[in-house]
């Protein structure tokens, strides 16, 4: 007679072998049906279309970028299967939340609003224009104008007072991490600018795409390896010093801009460069060859991805899949790599998490040789969907342009306050000796004001004139105050709470930067 546990362990295999998800990887339509299997395990965790509940925004832990993230990948699970199951819910989502100048900045996320951030919300509507996703109703914003919004916005951001140029981290000066100037912001606008020159053929754009990427490889966020690291420290160190850390998302945002260019320029010799070098150092850095070839990231290597951490290689599958249709030399080498690790992440989508449905549960370690690694959550199940779904596309339509039927409604001047910020301005903030000056000026213009009002109230004999100076020296201020979603604190606590539980010699304290000299540790 079988022990309990035995018999335990015996029921628990053939849950698993019932429950798995399984592929013919030489048939697309069950492809598809893995794909929508995963999607709707994704899609178990997001509550925003029940009655109640926010539409656009996940439930703690996820910020809000992941959600902008998400709906991204719900375009490309509609335009490569062809299942439009999501598409309201994508609409709903981000239109709910492109706030009130249309520009993905809703007041409720300034507590935390980085460059990156926007980009993410940005580069799905941009997703959503390239491939005609289903027009938003009728006097809502376009998804074309509203990326173009968001680069009107960045390129403003642009910040020459340290480093020679660079867009910082996050967008406002009180937010921990505006000190810094990383890949992922000013990759993300690499991204939007090429993608944005592609389907306008402005060629504005396509001088920033440029200007970004150059300004990146002479502070060395780019080496000449093509390797791209983390961040550098602007205020203090002008960006002499690196966070060499190398994330799997950080070179993916970086080759779907250098691959559009290379497609724009109609092969132009710097940015095949540009995009074989990042094609190469991707194979090597992301797909190490003692784990099988299957994709993998820095932290797992460590026991210690972080939530936002685990919905990294979702982005890079997607944007080695898009690149194979804009540069098509990298076509072979990326749907390699693409097939092997769609098999090892459908394999392991075989745990039992207390959301995505169970048996079909998608972890993180796909290298694991089909064993679930007890993980689960939206990171997760994206990062599956996007690397099954990669495997579809060499039968999927190339990304249009307005030249060949896309039709998003285009609106070069979106953004706010964006008729004062020309997009080929740069501006530039002002130094700490500026800022001393105005403080100066503006003293000395209060103390003559202050004088001037007392001396025509001690000559004021009659009333008029005392009417006439109080008029005359009030000044209304306009104030935007910055409402804050009652949950912002909750969730801010509850991701420190979970970085703490990271070895401190392997944390660092701000938001997906994080891992000092794991690296060189490698």
């Amino acid at each position: 007679m079988l022990q309990p546990q035995r018999l335990c362990a015996i029921l628990w295999l053939l849950i698993q072998a019932v429950a798995a998800i399984d592929v013919d990887w030489d048939d697309p339509t069950s492809i598809k049906s893995a794909a929508g299997t995963v999607a709707y395990g994704m899609m178990s965790y997001y509550k925003g279309n029940e009655s109640g509940q926010t539409p656009g925004l996940l439930p703690q832990p996820y910020y809000w970028w992941e959600a902008g993230a998400m709906f991204g990948s719900l375009i490309d699970y509609w335009l490569y299967t062809g299942d439009a199951t999501y598409n309201d819910v994508v609409t709903e989502g981000l239109q709910f939340q492109v706030g009130p100048h249309n520009d993905f900045m809703p007041p409720n996320q300034t507590f935390d609003m980085g460059n990156d951030d926007q980009a993410f919300w940005a580069m799905s509507a941009l997703t959503a224009a390239e491939n005609n996703f289903p027009n938003p109703p009728e006097g809502e914003p376009s998804w074309l104008s509203l990326a173009q919004a968001v680069f009107n916005e960045q390129i403003g951001r642009w910040d020459t007072s340290t480093c020679g140029g660079g867009l910082r981290w996050q967008v406002f000066q009180a937010n921990t991490g505006y000190d810094l100037k990383n890949s992922i912001s000013n990759g993300a606008l690499i991204n939007i600018a090429a993608r944005l020159a592609r389907f306008t053929n402005d060629d504005l754009y396509a001088q920033w795409a440029e200007k970004i990427w150059d300004w990146m490889e002479t502070i060395g966020l780019i080496d000449q390896n093509y390797n791209v690291y983390d961040n550098s420290e602007a205020d203090r160190l002008n960006c002499t010093q690196l966070d060499r850390n190398q994330w799997c998302y950080n070179a993916g945002t970086m080759l779907m801009g250098a691959a559009t260019m290379f497609n724009y320029t109609e092969g132009d010799p710097v940015w095949y460069n540009r995009t074989n070098g990042l094609m190469r150092a991707i194979a090597f850095d992301y797909f190490p060859a003692n784990d099988g070839g299957v994709m993998k990231d820095i932290c797992e290597e460590y026991n210690a991805c972080n939530t936002d951490q685990k919905s990294f290689k979702a982005y890079l599958a997607r944007w080695m899949a898009a690149s194979t249709q804009l540069a098509p030399f990298t076509y072979e080498t990326f749907l390699d790599l693409l097939q092997v690790s769609a098999k090892a992440a459908a394999a392991q989508c075989n745990g039992n998490g207390p959301i995505a449905p169970a048996g079909q549960t998608c972890g993180l370690k796909w290298y694991l040789n089909g064993t679930w690694d007890g993980t689960d959550g939206v990171g997760q199940q994206m990062a599956a969907l996007e690397v099954i779904l990669g495997t579809l596309i060499a039968k999927t339509a190339v990304p249009l342009t307005n030249t060949t039927g896309g039709t998003s409604t285009s609106n070069p001047s979106a953004g706010f306050n964006s008729s004062s910020v020309p997009p080929a301005q740069i501006v530039t903030p002002p130094s700490k000796g500026e800022k001393a000056g105005a403080w100066i000026l503006t003293a000395i213009v209060l103390v003559l004001a202050t004088w001037t009002a007392w001396f025509m109230w001690s000559r004021a004999w009659e009333p008029r004139e005392e009417v006439a100076r109080t008029s005359s020296n009030e000044k209304g201020k306009e104030k935007a105050p910055v409402e804050k979603g009652a949950s912002v604190g909750v969730l801010t606590r509850a991701r420190e709470d979970e970085e703490r539980a990271v070895p401190k010699a392997l944390s660092r304290p701000l938001r997906r930067l994080r891992f000092q000299d794991v690296a060189a540790a490698r």
